[in-house]
């Protein structure tokens, strides 16, 4: 706090004064001129006047080996001149000028870094008599592409840019904190990935520009290399970082293998920063890192648009996301081209000054990916209510189904069960009645059976253990069986059952499948079509061939005429508990088709319903056995 508190008051009194202050830029006139020595080995003494050309004092050069030379000539001046320097990526600056003392020598003064960060007075080297025409050189050194602005101006228009740094300074460590205060109270109980990247960024980024500003420099002793290489550091962590939180954005598409690549790809991209350590040039290693951070981008795009690719729709679901990838896709890959060529830039972009358009870019984009996600979060919050409500819904009416279901199998159990204690009872009184309610007791009993025999399939078809076994049957033989059973459970069922097989079926027809679920099936469709057709009337059960491609099928035909329940709902006959309003006076529990359908898919088949105006006819087809020649 200590030291904190003068900076400030230095800072501010540094404010005031330039906005006071009323010197102009156009009492100076200059001139600057370049030459580029790429072999280090030209001295002052040597250098050939004809070999400088005229620069702006916009310098915009690739990284290459050798020094910078600048001359500058100074023809109209004022006393507090100022050497500025906007954006400075230099290792070693040197300021040569004639000694005046000894003809053909040079005074040599090395520029502090600290002092080219905020300006160099200029009566440091040529004391107070700057009112003359003066020349002098620079030698400039620089690991990395030489980007900055020379300028000669005055104490108050130096302080006026100096000004104008610290105010953006300032703005963006408000917005900074805003950005983190924001962002805590919006996810911190979420703990998104988003969130737990803005909260390790947003502090390098502080510490980024505290240190751009010179904070960390030792006023005495200012190492330019350490300072440049923790500017390096931050801002190409930032960049990775970036890439991070917008492929965070797209989570949900991604795959955790997927992800881990991005992962990988973002510790790779701090790998070449490991040069610092050996002495690789900064060019090379900004390069590198920018170069894998572009590969990271582009293996999230060839994901995105494979994935969009296979599924249209959700490129309209994502397209906000999109939209901010690209921009974001510009803003990291524009500086790996200027620290290429940023000669073929026709602005003003050194990367110092780049970082004061991309860091509010980011900031920005992170906002909006935050506040994109807090609505896909509320849209699921949403969607999972709905679900919720759904299956509980779906849950009430299992439960009401299942209630009515129990409701119909107590009575069903309970009439034949009357009926066999009327029968007991019989048979303990008079023998004349023992017959008649023997076959009363006995049809009783095959109902209760029937009846649990459908509860019991029911089950086990509810957890999947249906227990399909197959194997050779003979058609004509099990048909038939099935008839005689009809009819001895009820014995008007075997007249008005008409059994009719085609040509096609012979005695000797087999098939392959489970013959009790071919039992269960047809017990079920010729009970049901004898028992709700109209009263008296034959039911039909008709076996043929049929011709499914080359395959020929054994279709297995119920038909019988339409009674006092009316058409069949196609639509609901095959759900399980379902029973029409106008058969709640017959017995039934409503398992009967849907059991029947269920066996019928074990079989690699399904039931098939139709009506006309009087028949209803319900069929269904297994593969004929091919006999072996």
């Amino acid at each position: 706090m200590k030291k904190t508190l003068p900076i400030i008051i230095k800072f501010l009194l540094m404010s005031i004064f330039a906005w006071t202050a009323s010197a102009s830029a156009g009492d100076i006139q200059y001139k600057i001129e370049t030459f580029d020595d790429a072999s280090s080995a030209i001295q002052i003494e040597s250098i050939p006047n004809s070999k400088f050309v005229s620069s702006s004092g916009e310098i915009r050069q690739p990284y290459q080996k050798g020094n910078l030379w600048i001359r500058i000539t100074i023809e109209k001046n004022s006393p507090d001149l100022i050497l500025y320097f906007q954006n400075p990526s230099i290792d070693e600056i040197s300021l040569f000028i004639r000694d005046k003392r000894k003809m053909g020598s040079w005074q040599k003064y090395e520029i502090p870094f600290n002092k080219l960060l905020h300006g160099y007075e200029l009566k440091t080297a040529f004391g107070e008599n700057l009112t003359q025409p003066i020349e002098f050189y620079l030698q400039i050194h620089s690991l990395s592409a030489k980007q900055f602005n020379l300028m000669i101006l005055s104490k108050s228009e130096a302080l006026d840019k100096e000004f104008k740094k610290y105010a953006i300074l300032s703005s963006q460590f408000t917005a900074a904190v805003i950005l983190m205060i924001w962002v805590a109270l919006q996810n911190w109980l979420a703990r998104s990935k988003i969130f737990l990247t803005v909260m390790l960024t947003t502090p390098l980024f502080v510490l980024s520009r505290i240190n751009y500003f010179g904070y960390f420099l030792d006023e005495t002793n200012p190492d330019p290399i350490a300072y440049l290489n923790m500017n390096m550091i931050f801002f190409l962590t930032l960049i990775g970082s970036g890439t991070l939180i917008l492929k965070e954005s797209f989570g949900r598409l991604l795959s955790q293998h997927k992800s881990d690549y991005f992962s990988l790809f973002f510790l790779l991209s701090l790998i070449p920063l490991l040069g610092l350590f050996f002495g690789v040039t900064r060019a090379f290693i900004v390069i590198g890192s920018l170069t894998i951070n572009f590969l990271m981008l582009m293996t999230l795009f060839y994901f995105l648009v494979s994935i969009f690719i296979a599924q249209k729709n959700l490129l309209q679901t994502y397209k906000f996301q999109m939209i901010i990838l690209i921009v974001y896709a510009l803003m990291s890959t524009i500086p790996g081209l200027y620290f290429m060529a940023p000669q073929l830039f026709p602005f003003n972009l050194g990367i110092p000054a780049y970082r004061d358009f991309f860091y509010p870019v980011l900031a920005f984009l992170i906002m909006a990916l935050m506040l994109n996600e807090q609505r896909e979060k509320e849209m699921d919050t949403m969607f999972n209510m709905a679900v919720t409500k759904a299956n509980a819904d779906l849950v009430v009416e299992k439960n009401i189904k299942q209630h009515l279901f129990l409701g119909m199998l107590l009575h069903e159990i309970k009439t034949p069960l009357s009926i066999i204690k009327f029968g007991a009872a019989a048979l303990t009184k008079d023998d004349s009645k023992t017959q008649v309610w023997t076959s009363r007791v006995d049809s009783a009993a095959d109902s209760i059976n029937h009846i649990l025999n459908q509860c019991l399939l029911a089950d086990k078809f509810e957890f999947g253990l249906s227990g399909y076994t197959e194997k050779k049957i003979e058609v004509h033989q099990e048909i038939h069986a099935l008839v005689e059973r009809i009819g001895f459970l009820n014995p008007t069922y075997r007249e008005r059952l008409q059994l009719q097989f085609s040509d096609d079926i012979s005695i000797s027809t087999n098939a392959f499948l489970d013959p009790v679920f071919l039992r269960s099936i047809l017990e079920n469709l010729v009970i049901n079509a004898l028992k709700y057709s109209e009263a008296n009337s034959k039911v039909f059960l008709s076996v043929n061939i049929k011709l499914s491609g080359n395959d020929e099928m054994i279709e297995f035909k119920i038909k019988n005429k339409i009674g006092k329940i009316g058409h069949p709902e196609i639509d609901k006959i095959f759900t399980r508990y379902y029973r029409a309003d106008a058969a709640q006076g017959y017995s039934g529990t409503g398992l009967g088709l849907w059991l029947a359908n269920q066996q019928a898919k074990e079989m690699g088949s399904s039931i098939d319903c139709s009506f006309d105006e009087l028949w209803t006819t319900f069929s269904f087809q297994v593969p004929k056995m091919i006999a072996l020649t």
